[in-house]
């Protein structure tokens, strides 16, 4: 009886021993990074300045003078910046 008690107690023990054995730990680690967003920098926008001055001279002759100046910056895709300036005067005589 003794040797008995003592084949089911080694019994045990092993299939035990297996049981812990067998038993596997997985760790999975995941990671995702977004690539950062480029920042687009925006010009200003165009401005356009008109000036119209009519001068009716003691003879009777009209003159008008029109004056437009534009001005406004661009943006190189490097970030570079040109800004630019254009100005028209326009003078008519009736």
């Amino acid at each position: 009886m003794i040797r008995t008690c003592f084949a089911i107690t080694t019994a045990l023990t092993l299939m035990t021993g297996v049981a812990v054995a067998q038993t596997v730990t997985t760790t999975t680690t995941e990671s995702t990074t977004a690539a950062p967003v480029p920042v687009i920098p925006v010009a200003p926008p165009t401005v356009v300045e008109s000036t119209t001055q009519r001068t009716i001279q003691p003879d009777g002759v009209v003159v008008d003078r029109d004056r437009t100046t534009t001005s406004g910056t661009t943006m190189s895709p490097y970030g570079d910046t040109t800004t630019t300036r254009r100005t028209t005067e326009t003078t008519t005589v009736r």
